[in-house]
């Protein structure tokens, strides 16, 4: 049986590849913390911000804590 799939698409590309075995320290190179919003638009994010559960401002997942 194969693993769970783990949606990776909110998740920067560091953060994304340090979910992979072997590439764990990668989550402190994340840099995107933060949402870039487009000029002059509030609503639309040029940039979204990492949802990897590494970040101060997300939540721990469940059995990690």
């Amino acid at each position: 049986m194969s693993a769970p799939a783990v949606d990776l698409s909110d998740r920067s590309a560091e953060c994304a590849l340090a979910a992979r075995d072997g590439y764990k320290d990668l989550h402190r190179s994340c840099r995107q913390t933060k949402d870039v919003p487009l000029p002059h638009h509030r609503d639309i994010l040029l940039v979204k911000r990492c949802t990897c559960w590494c970040h101060r401002y997300s939540k721990c997942p469940p059995g990690l804590a």
